[in-house]
């Protein structure tokens, strides 16, 4: 996954964007937008378009996080970082070689969902010291960032390789065996059994009336 717009440089990681990047910040404005329209509609459409929008730069800004920690990890443990591209699922640090122990792989892959668990609760603390959600539009944005990176840290440690839980599995086990390209397909196979059941539940889900849910969940799957 490659960066077609350069942003910049973040700790000297190139950080850029993948075109599908677009269609999932327009969709968790659009969602957003609905979802402040129908729960405090007293608002005003232009504060809740500007909350929705805020809402998801912030949201992008928590995926960037999460994947300089991984690649903060990976340079301190003298493993190039070519850079960091956001794209339609989240992100991806192109890290340019593979880590020489369990241990790094450990620490490598599990930084990420701490990272994404650390800002969730501390938005859900800020949001919750501040007052009523109803009222002030700044506490709603604080607690959806909140929920949603406390989901996106148990999503990325479900033992799905290449999900950081996949590569935390794979660590584990090549801590356990001592053999790296053991561990690796061990790892590759449960993350197989973990993409066909994202597609087979999302077919099921869509065929149930998920809709889009269904389908982005099986879309998920097929990314696996």
């Amino acid at each position: 996954m490659r960066s077609q717009i350069k942003l910049g440089k973040i700790f000297g990681i190139n950080i850029g964007l993948h075109y599908s990047w677009f269609i999932i910040a327009l969709l968790i404005v659009f969602s957003l937008s609905s979802q402040f329209h129908a729960s405090n509609p007293e608002w005003g459409d232009g504060i809740i378009l500007a909350l929705a929008v805020g809402t998801a730069i912030l949201f992008f800004v928590s995926l960037l996080l999460h994947e300089l920690a991984h690649s903060i990890v990976a340079t301190s443990n003298n493993l190039p970082v070519k850079e960091i591209t956001l794209f339609a699922l989240g992100g991806v640090s192109q890290i340019e070689k593979n880590p020489v122990s369990a241990k790094v792989e450990f620490w490598m892959a599990f930084v990420g969902p701490l990272t994404s668990a650390v800002i969730g609760v501390i938005c859900l603390a800020l949001a919750r010291s501040i007052g009523d959600p109803s009222t002030n539009p700044w506490i709603a944005m604080l607690l959806w960032l909140g929920y949603i990176n406390l989901m996106l840290a148990a999503f990325n440690l479900i033992p799905g390789y290449p999900l950081d839980g996949g590569r935390v599995l794979r660590a584990l086990i090549w801590w356990k065996t001592g053999n790296a390209d053991r561990s690796t397909q061990a790892a590759a196979r449960v993350g197989q059994v973990v993409a066909l059941a994202f597609i087979a539940f999302g077919i099921f889900r869509f065929f149930g009336g998920a809709g889009f849910g269904g389908l982005w969940l099986a879309f998920i799957g097929w990314f696996l």
